[in-house]
């Protein structure tokens, strides 16, 4: 079943056309690649998925459903999480504060639980991480997966990863993508841009 499609999807920056008609559709449960040299646009059509564009022309649809993605926030409600390059944590915070930050969870409503909650989600997704540790503290191939945990911890069912393996040391990519092939057999939707 096709999880997302977009449609003659353009996006322009003042004459200069960063993406012109592009069509894809993507299956669920799938790892879907996306190749291209730099300025290529890959990044721009992802970022249009993840709310930080809007499209000059075309439709986005998410399983056959037409939606509007306005901002970043939409993105998450309609489940879509990206996981950027260069990631989005806060170093002096734990694990499970960079997860919940940003959720409306707050600090002070029992974080023992909130870190069982992440614990037991890091366990499901075979992505071992310490709730408790700083981010800070930890190498890059560990903070990435806790920049999945946190898409996935907002119920994220597409993820999109750019350029994910740029930071990481071949040990890290090669756990990389055996983490991303587990979530797309559980029926993760991924789309892999390189």
């Amino acid at each position: 079943m096709t999880y997302l499609r977009l449609e003659r999807i353009t996006k322009r920056f003042g004459s200069f056309v960063a993406n012109n008609n592009i069509n894809l559709s993507v299956a669920s449960g799938t790892i879907h690649a996306l190749l291209g040299e730099n300025g290529a646009g890959k990044t721009t059509l992802m970022n249009i998925l993840s709310g930080l564009y809007q499209p000059d022309a075309g439709q986005i649809y998410l399983q056959d459903k037409p939606v509007k993605i306005n901002s970043s926030s939409e993105a998450i409600r309609l489940g879509i999480g990206m996981i950027h390059q260069h990631f989005m944590l806060v170093p002096q915070l734990t694990v499970t504060e960079n997860i919940i930050l940003g959720t409306g969870d707050r600090f002070n409503l029992n974080l023992r639980q909130k870190q069982q909650e992440i614990l037991a989600l890091s366990q499901t997704y075979n992505l071992s991480v310490d709730p408790q540790a700083r981010v800070g503290d930890l190498p890059v191939g560990v903070q990435q997966r806790v920049e999945i945990l946190k898409a996935l911890y907002r119920k994220a069912k597409l993820l999109i990863l750019d350029e994910p393996t740029a930071v990481l040391t071949p040990p890290e990519v090669e756990s990389l993508i055996v983490i991303l092939r587990q979530l797309a057999a559980v029926g993760q939707t991924i789309i892999f841009i390189s």
